[in-house]
């Protein structure tokens, strides 16, 4: 009899702990107290100071869960920070499958080419997707058929916040926040005059060819960056019994470039960048062929005043202004296009001590013009959403290894459009965010963070104002304009133990929903004009009070080290459940398309310049599902990698890697897809990656 999830957590999960705990400090344990632990050097990723001002050369410093910048052990909610080297290694067709090996993530898996991050579950208008900080800007949050025009080969690192960031950006992200860190504005003067990467890859399961490049370059007080993608695949290929098929509308053809440059002086910055983004891809359809053909122009700002007075430490600009546009292509003609302008800006002051409190206030800005055009207009006509917000996030010392964070959010929101009665429609809206953390380190080894948030989130355009059919996920939405504040309740709790061998992190998570907002199938088939007896899906968004719970463990341990190399494990799991109040129309509980358990395990080897690991991914059966949603089996995915580098010289580096998804050829479906019953995720597939660094 297949296990249930509760059984899983209890015959896997506390085993798993237990083990890696003992594992990890039983050597210790018999010391004094003050020795506990080996000390941990100023440059560990896992040394912990409240000192703002100095970090060590190699901390994971951390700059989108707080104004302040920190050390990821320094805050209350969990971060997890992947660099240029495991984004390369783990590199997806898209952002969210990039992503999705960490804990508490996965990805919405429309496309191959339109794949949205989902934090503990939740994807659209409670996961902000950032680039550096601000809104990329898109239409994606309106529909999972509409890509992130985010290529994860342009970034430098990635920041994921698991859990509450609402004070900085909004109710927006009150499931957690994804930021892409570019640096396509220059932060500062490289010590060499030029550096810079040039990036080639292939993938088999699909004939994926990459090619990425970056340079950097410095004179004086001034710096430039400029940046390329290229990306390019056809239909991936998908296990099917005795031989494998190609799953259709999962072609992608993209490029983007971006060029910027600063000035940097000692008491200020001021630098700006240009971005232009090209992305072709395929939808997977059966009777039709189907493309959306995206290009955006992207342009950013940023200047930064360092002790303009007395008492103010930095005072920091950033704003960015996107012109989007996208065109949906059946079958060779230009049926829907959509079109967005935005600008978001923000102005942010950070200040010196006052009565033991460090911190920040600041000014967040955004306007969007939206519409729909062509057959598109039937689905929405054009609208405008308006908001400005004022903030502040503060935080001292309580005690010497106790530390307080504290921040508030107020925020007015003005849509206008017209609904689906063809009604003009003008609604206001005052949203208040609040937020108290604690972070403790009661020993050197040992961090222990707490947060309580409440967040008001204002309903968006196409919740309010949606009027029609949508044809790429063949659905008839209707919006409510109606609809009022969303506020959520939200307690984290994390726990992390680390010493020179390993680490383990478990985090704990509640929120509870009054008025949560969703697109819900009523079980209606109605034609282009929502009558009854047609192919499209009747789609209504309405709300329900909900509850989300769960938590995330992850670590790593080194098993064995001697002259040639370390041995070593790691393991993940998560857990999410969501759970209406009363029942559904269909007599459902449970909210729709929600991360079912996962966990993991692998085996990794370093040896300097070499390293490998052999490891899998399970994720369990989804079978808690919401009204007219069908379930997904279980699945194992297993994967391998190796990668060598060659030191040229001091500054000169040639990196190869291999990596292996999907091994065995599983068949397999996501369980937050929209089309999951129609799509088969890839089978197996072999990744080569070539990289120049110099």
């Amino acid at each position: 009899m297949p296990l249930t999830s509760n059984q899983y957590l209890h015959r896997f999960i506390s085993p798993f702990c237990a083990t890696l705990l003992v594992a990890c400090f039983a050597p210790s344990l018999s010391t004094a107290q003050s020795n506990v632990l080996p000390d941990v050097s100023a440059n560990s990723d896992h040394a912990h100071a409240h000192d703002h001002e100095q970090h060590g050369a190699t901390e994971t410093i951390v700059v989108t869960a707080s104004p302040l910048e920190h050390d990821r052990d320094e805050l209350s909610v969990p971060v997890d920070v992947l660099e240029r080297d495991e984004l390369i290694l783990h590199l997806g067709s898209t952002l969210g499958e990039t992503l999705s090996r960490l804990p508490g993530v996965t990805t919405s898996g429309f496309a191959a080419g339109a794949s949205r991050p989902v934090i503990r579950g939740q994807d659209a208008y409670r996961t902000e997707v950032l680039e550096d900080g601000l809104r990329t800007q898109d239409v994606s949050r309106e529909s999972p058929d509409h890509a992130v025009p985010v290529n994860p080969l342009a970034a430098k690192r990635v920041e994921v916040v698991r859990g509450p960031a609402v004070l900085r950006y909004g109710g927006s992200a009150s499931a957690g926040v994804v930021n892409v860190i570019t640096d396509r504005v220059p932060d500062q003067i490289g010590e060499q005059g030029v550096t810079g990467e040039v990036f080639g890859g292939i993938g088999l399961v699909a004939n994926q060819r990459d090619l990425a490049a970056s340079i950097d370059a410095n004179h004086g007080n001034f710096a430039i960056h400029a940046d390329g993608v290229f990306r390019e695949a056809n239909d991936y290929s998908t296990p099917n019994d005795d031989k494998p098929r190609i799953q259709s509308g999962t072609q992608t053809d993209s490029w983007m470039g971006s060029a910027g440059g600063a000035w940097i002086g000692e008491n200020g910055r001021f630098g700006a960048s240009y971005t232009r983004i090209e992305n072709k891809y395929g939808l997977p359809e059966e009777d039709a062929t189907v493309d959306i053909d995206m290009h955006a122009d992207r342009f950013r700002f940023e200047g930064d005043l360092f002790e303009p007075i007395d008492g103010i430490r930095e005072v920091r600009a950033r704003g960015v202004y996107t012109d989007y546009e996208h065109d949906e292509i059946a079958d060779g003609d230009v049926g829907q296009t959509y079109r967005n302008e935005e600008f978001d800006g923000r102005l942010e002051v950070l200040h010196e001590e006052i009565a033991g409190f460090t911190g920040a206030f600041g000014l967040h800005g955004q306007h969007r013009d939206f519409r729909g055009e062509g057959e598109a207009a039937e689905f929405l006509s054009p609208a405008e959403r308006r908001s400005v917000a004022l903030y502040f996030f503060e935080e001292r010392p309580l005690a010497e290894s106790l530390n307080l964070e504290a921040g508030f959010r107020y925020e007015n929101t003005r849509v206008q459009g017209v609904d689906i009665g063809d009604v003009n429609r003008d609604k206001t809206f005052d949203a208040v965010s609040g937020a108290l953390g604690l972070v403790a380190t009661p020993l050197d080894w040992l961090t222990i963070g707490a947060n309580g948030s409440i967040s008001q989130r204002a309903p968006a355009i196409v919740e309010l104002l949606a009027r029609g059919a949508h044809e790429a996920t063949a659905t008839f939405e209707r919006g409510d304009a109606d609809l009022d504040l969303e506020t959520s309740f939200t307690g984290d709790f994390r726990i992390e133990a680390h010493n020179d061998r390993g680490r383990i992190e478990w985090a704990g998570f509640v929120t509870r929903y009054d008025d949560y907002i969703f697109a819900a199938l009523t079980g209606n088939d109605v034609d282009e004009d929502g009558a009854l007896g047609g192919d499209l899906a009747e789609l209504a968004y309405t709300s329900r009070d909900a509850l989300f719970y769960g938590f995330e463990i992850s670590g790593d341990l080194e098993l064995l080290e001697n002259d040639f190399g370390t041995l070593g494990i790691d393991g993940r799991f998560d857990y999410v459940r969501a759970r209406f109040d009363g029942n559904g129309s269909g007599g459902s509980n449970n909210v729709p398309r929600i991360t079912p358990l996962r966990w993991g395990a692998g085996l990794w080897f370093d040896h300097g310049s070499t390293n490998a690991r052999v490891g899998f991914i399970r994720n369990e059966a989804q079978d808690e599902t919401g009204d007219s949603e069908t379930n997904t089996k279980s699945y194992t995915f297993v994967e391998a990698s190796i990668t060598h580098t060659w030191e040229i010289d001091e500054d000169k580096a040639l990196d190869f890697s291999i990596a292996g998804q999907n091994l065995t050829d599983v068949r397999a479906r996501n369980a937050v897809a929209f089309n999951k019953d129609d799509v088969l995720l890839p089978g197996r597939n072999i990744r080569f990656g070539l990289r120049a660094r110099f």
